[in-house]
């Protein structure tokens, strides 16, 4: 089949979980289709280029603006979406149309859904990452100024009009969980197609072998494939720094959950392991030697192994969080929220913990902190149920089948 992906940016280096999910579908799909990419690119992108292609993915670039435009707050779009709007690209994707014979066009994110009318009588799917409108419309719910408030209310108000209109003109849509289809489905008052296609991970990178040879998951440090410090024990949160959620989510935690830690066991570490963290989150870790900023690292695996418990604390998103499934993989005993564990299928108790206030947040870290054969359970089996469900291979094997389906629905 020959298809041609429309993508934001390239996803080479998959440093952001939209990137880890773009790149692995790619990559799988390009092992047995006829793949053909086309992307804004923002910087020198040679090496992702060239990585790209020695997959056999054929990729074609348009020069992004790097500026946003103030006065696009005011537009009819929103402002996620007019960053992305360019008569480049639009050329681009209709020329490639034109001479290429495309069975299936994919768009990747709802940003480059605008460009569907390119793709023309070709059927045509769109992935949402995320349920974008409605991360917006969280996002107001905890923003504390009144200005900030509003305007976040506006952004989602827009996102949802544009969110809703353009679902309806794709043959498929693809959700990554069920809580996210449900609302794609409201939006669009049921006139939407929509598939559920979860995010994924890969379970041969992300593992922890001598925790597997040995068929347990220990919280003490003579199971670690790599220490991070010699220190009694160690939090850890991955994911890109400049994404609200994950700022937000980090410090919610040193402010309202670590202290309740520190008075049970002020011995903690808090790793913050990600890129580009914001002023205030590194002077967290100038104020108290116990939380480490890290900034982009060559290997997230090196601190998930050294971790004792993986945290979660997120309480804006949507979608499902690769961290916790990458966590799930590596076998680490995880305690999230309610809202960081969306779309997931998971067992509370069974394989992750949940904790939606600071107290108890604190006391089921402190709780896995202290029992070892706890956490070499929650480990275990939150291994046992990404191997099921979660593996990258059989995700884009029902892609695949998704994409025959359109195929031939296109040509009754």
């Amino acid at each position: 089949m020959r298809i041609l992906f429309v993508a934001p940016r390239l996803p080479l280096p998959a440093d952001t979980g939209a990137k880890i999910r773009t790149f692995n579908l790619l990559k799988n799909i390009a092992q047995g289709n006829e793949v053909t990419l086309v992307s804004f690119y923002f910087s020198d992108d040679e090496k992702s280029v060239e990585a790209l292609r020695l997959l056999g993915i054929e990729v074609h670039l348009v020069k992004a603006s790097e500026r946003i435009n103030p006065f696009t707050l005011f537009g009819a779009f929103p402002v996620a979406i007019a960053k992305y709007r360019s008569k480049a690209m639009a050329e681009k994707i209709s020329e490639l149309v034109a001479n290429g014979s495309f069975d299936v066009v994919h768009f990747d994110h709802l940003h480059m859904g605008q460009y569907r009318g390119c793709a023309g009588t070709v059927p045509s799917v769109l992935d949402e990452h995320n349920v974008e409108s409605i991360i917006l419309g969280r996002c107001s719910l905890l923003e504390k100024s009144y200005l900030r408030r509003l305007l976040f209310r506006s952004q989602a108000r827009k996102m949802a009009q544009f969110e809703a209109n353009t679902i309806k003109n794709f043959s498929t849509c693809f959700a990554v969980s069920e809580n996210d289809k449900e609302g794609l489905l409201k939006l669009s008052a049921g006139k939407a197609k929509v598939e559920v296609i979860p995010n994924g991970v890969d379970t041969e990178y992300f593992k922890n072998e001598i925790a597997l040879e040995q068929g347990t998951r220990s919280c003490s440090t003579q199971n670690r494939l790599v220490s991070l410090e010699n220190v009694p024990v160690s939090l850890v949160f991955t994911g890109s720094m400049d994404w609200l959620p994950n700022s937000e989510a980090v410090l919610y935690f040193a402010r309202e959950i670590l202290p309740l830690i520190w008075a049970k066991n002020d011995t903690v570490k808090f790793y913050v392991v990600g890129r580009n963290p914001s002023k205030e989150i590194v002077n967290l870790g100038k104020a108290d030697a116990r939380i480490v900023v890290t900034g982009l690292v060559p290997d997230v695996r090196a601190y998930m192994v050294g971790a004792h418990v993986f945290v979660v604390p997120i309480r804006v998103g949507g979608g499902t969080r690769l961290k916790i499934l990458e966590a799930m993989s590596m076998g680490l005993p995880i305690v999230s929220t309610t809202v960081g564990a969306e779309g997931i299928s998971y067992t509370n108790g069974k394989d992750i913990v949940l904790s939606d206030t600071p107290a108890e947040f604190a006391a089921n870290v402190l709780i896995l902190l202290e029992e070892d054969g706890r956490c070499g359970s929650l480990g275990n089996a939150a291994r046992d149920l990404v191997c099921r469900k979660y593996d990258w291979k059989a995700l884009v094997q029902r892609l695949n089948e998704i994409y025959e389906k359109v195929v031939t629905d296109a040509h009754k």
